[in-house]
């Protein structure tokens, strides 16, 4: 069965939650991670479609608050869309250099693909040094779920890594070329996620 993927597009901003004065150089906002839209009924079904968003990023990249700017005609699928958008991860705008929080606005472009689901575990990183240093222990045949639980600062942690079944079609290009072209029980290298730093672990592919 196909699911939704979307494609993020930048509009126009016309205001903004932080004050930018004439000199600064304000980032965007990258978009990292969706989560699962809800299903979409019949009576909004069509191949493709789109909507208008609004979001206010944090200095982490959180979504602190959303919601829709169009009214798709479905008021509960527009309510559990608000529930999903809530959940992306970006990382978090900088102005002049330092993450400031920052109000943007953006059209969803939202099409029907097949998943691509893998189970994942992950080991992330605050920094390039570490993840170098257990990369190469790994290399030379270290555990990879001891690892995980001794030095990765995800929530994950807690369960040796372990993601579960990922649909990788929701990270952003640069992370789901990689893990789709990932062999199981192989791992990456240090992948760049926002600010951290992630080594992610095949455990088997999905064929759905």
């Amino acid at each position: 069965m196909k699911k939704l993927i979307f494609f993020f597009v930048f509009l126009s901003i016309p205001g903004c939650s932080i004050f930018q004065p004439e000199e600064s150089i304000v980032i965007q906002p990258k978009l990292l991670k969706q989560t699962e839209l809800p299903p979409i009924k019949s009576s909004i079904y069509k191949d493709n479609f789109e909507f208008f968003c609004e979001m206010l990023i944090d200095e982490n990249g959180n979504v602190e608050q959303a919601k829709m700017l169009t009214n798709t005609g479905d008021t509960d699928w527009d309510s559990l869309a608000v529930q999903s958008l809530l959940n992306w991860k970006f990382t978090p705008a900088t102005m002049n250099g330092s993450p400031v929080k920052l109000l943007i606005r953006r059209k969803v472009m939202v099409v029907f693909e097949q998943p691509k689901i893998i189970s994942l575990a992950e080991i992330m990183f605050d920094n390039y040094e570490q993840a170098d240093s257990v990369y190469k222990a790994l290399l030379n045949g270290a555990d990879f779920y001891e690892l995980a639980s001794i030095y990765s600062i995800s929530p994950s942690r807690s369960s040796k890594g372990f993601l579960g079944n990922v649909n990788v079609n929701h990270y952003s290009d640069d992370i789901s070329s990689v893990l789709k072209r990932l062999e199981e029980d192989n791992f990456t290298a240090p992948l760049r996620y926002g600010k951290y730093f992630v080594i992610f672990k095949c455990l088997r592919h999905n064929n759905l």
